[in-house]
């Protein structure tokens, strides 16, 4: 049972930060003028971003429960086989 949570744990937490975590090599985040490197976005351009990542965030939410209840069906499925034995 301990292996089956931390198996949930790993592709419901781990996985999906894995595969979409954004990083920038290149730039280091604390030298100064990080921020205003970029031009500033207008209004539909930052509608345009926020709409973009909370499709993500979705899609990301979706592909989790999907998989966390297949996991639990598979295995509820071996529990109970193992409890008929």
């Amino acid at each position: 049972m301990q292996s089956h949570l931390i198996a949930i744990f790993f592709v419901i937490i781990i996985l999906p930060s894995a595969a979409f975590a954004q990083s920038e090599i290149d730039k280091d985040p604390f030298s100064p003028g990080f921020q205003f490197d970029q031009k500033p976005l207008d209004e539909h351009e930052q509608d345009l971003e926020f709409l973009n990542h909370l499709w993500t965030i979705a899609i990301v939410l979706v592909i989790s429960f999907v998989t966390a209840r297949i996991v639990l069906k598979i295995v509820k499925k071996r529990m109970s086989r193992s409890k008929e034995e």
